[in-house]
């Protein structure tokens, strides 16, 4: 049975790569937990850094997986509980976080953006929020959003529930470079190699940024997963849901 979260460890460096491209990587229960593991362990193995990217050609990650999600408040609650534990990982990861993204990176695939120190995106990459489209408010990624942008503007790239491309995400700040389509790959390990070297001005950047006092990724989802709950149990999400087509 293939992994779908793929962990090598190359020297000092792990990658962590989504591995359930016929799905855009779409994040279940399981993917979660392994994509937990993998960056809780890091340290342990010897890793200074982590770079994430996600398999296949269509994108980093098409969000949380909406089939599970679909399937009744029991897999709602464990799929929300395991992403809640994701976020915390990254959020509190001992090692810095680079996600590499590219193509359709959609709701919680933008919360595992959101919560890495670099962002390295192609400048084909389409970032979404979709769950506005069955009239769930995105409270994990607002909560993943607001580490990077203002409240207020965060609210609004929620609620509007579009499309934003590379240029636009850059502008907002929480695409950290725009590297082009053409040779992405190999542009990608250039600059992941230009980072590794300076592993240790991140972390002094990091240690920085974690000064200004604003709450734990454990406190504000503690205290989002209740409306969340309330919001996923509405009658007209139920309406929306079931009108979805699953295959992605």
């Amino acid at each position: 049975m293939t992994s779908v979260v793929l962990v090598r460890d190359e020297g000092d460096l792990r990658r962590i790569t989504l591995n359930r491209p016929e799905k855009i990587n779409a994040l279940d229960t399981a993917m979660l937990l392994a994509l937990t593991e993998a960056v809780e362990s890091a340290p342990r193995a010897g890793a200074v850094m982590v770079a994430i990217d996600g398999a296949g050609p269509r994108g980093f990650c098409a969000g949380g997986d909406v089939a599970e999600m679909g399937r009744g408040a029991e897999a709602f609650a464990a799929q929300e509980e395991a992403l809640r534990a994701a976020m915390q990982a990254l959020h509190g990861s001992a090692v810095p976080v680079v996600s590499v993204v590219h193509g359709r990176t959609l709701g919680a695939g933008c919360i595992v953006a959101c919560l890495s120190d670099l962002v390295l995106g192609a400048d084909s990459v389409q970032f979404g929020f979709p769950e506005m489209r069955f009239g769930l408010y995105p409270a994990f990624v607002h909560a993943a959003l607001t580490e990077r942008l203002p409240a207020a503007l965060a609210f609004q790239i929620c609620a509007g529930g579009r499309m934003l491309s590379a240029a636009e995400a850059y502008g907002f700040g929480f695409l950290t470079e725009i590297l082009p389509a053409e040779g992405f790959a190999g542009a990608v390990e250039a600059r992941v190699a230009h980072y590794r070297e300076r592993v240790d001005a991140l972390v002094i950047g990091r240690r920085i940024l974690r000064m200004e006092y604003r709450p734990s990724m454990a406190e504000k989802t503690r205290r989002l997963a209740p409306l969340l709950a309330e919001n996923h149990a509405a009658p007209s999400v139920r309406r929306l849901l079931a009108g979805l087509s699953f295959a992605r």
